[in-house]
């Protein structure tokens, strides 16, 4: 993992133009419609995401996500994360393009990491947390409205893809039964103590789960055959014809 500090030092320098790059500079892409980025091309690239309002919605993201597919394998995505949470679906965006990356990605939970804003600091494959951190997980609020039979429709389709998100981010870092609470409900606070304990242990549950799937597909592959020596066997040598010798004819 790269050391962020590194960045701390970097002179800013405000840009709109992609080709007016220096090298050891930060330029922080701006768009008056879209959150902006900062990027620094000194070695590898990083884009440094401040997550530090409610969550919007996807288009919002655009030009974040733009940045972070255009990185490949040694580039850094550095998500600054204080947020209370917001939109379901601005959050898949960004989770989707955390997921479709070959770049590293850490998250860095600085203040509160609440209800969406969750979902996108644990589905990231790094995880930092400071001394005052806080995280909140519940389950979606929507709404709808329509005739009877499209509510229940959309909210039966809500349910499910929301159940599947949760299942997949929460996964190990909740146990069965608070997720079953959280979907049904339930509303659960945790301090930086908490969320580190937690973290630890998702990455020792998901490492045992790992070598148990090594083992198990190693187990179903077909042994090898065994490799049978060549029978040797002995041929007798024939004995050669001698040749007669020529004889003189006189006349």
């Amino acid at each position: 993992m790269q050391n962020v500090n590194k960045f701390k030092n970097y002179k800013i320098k405000v840009s709109r133009n992609d080709d007016d790059d220096d090298e050891g500079e930060v330029n922080i892409r701006t768009n008056p419609q879209y959150l902006p980025y900062f990027e620094s091309s000194k070695v590898n690239r990083c884009i440094k995401v401040p997550l530090d309002e409610n969550i919007k919605e996807p288009k919002y993201y655009r030009t974040v996500i733009q940045g972070i597919d255009s990185l490949g394998e040694g580039d850094l995505v550095l998500l600054n994360i204080n947020s209370y949470g917001g939109q379901l679906d601005g959050a898949i965006a960004i989770i989707n393009a955390i997921d479709n990356t070959e770049a590293d990605v850490h998250a860095s939970i600085e203040g509160v990491a609440a209800s969406a804003a969750s979902l996108i600091a644990l589905a990231a494959p790094s995880i930092s947390v400071s001394p005052y951190a806080t995280m909140m997980v519940h389950s979606a609020t929507f709404g709808a409205f329509g005739k009877q039979s499209d509510v229940i429709s959309h909210a039966s389709f809500v349910d499910k893809q929301v159940r599947n998100l949760m299942n997949s981010v929460y996964k190990d870092f909740l146990t069965d039964k608070e997720l079953e609470e959280v979907i049904m409900g339930k509303e659960l606070w945790f301090d930086a103590e908490e969320i580190v304990r937690r973290l630890e242990l998702r990455a020792e549950l998901q490492e045992k789960r790992s070598k148990a799937e090594m083992k198990e597909l190693k187990a179903s592959l077909p042994k090898k055959p065994k490799v049978l020596k060549p029978e040797v066997l002995e041929i007798e040598a024939k004995e050669k014809p001698k040749k007669e010798s020529k004889k003189d004819i006189s006349e």
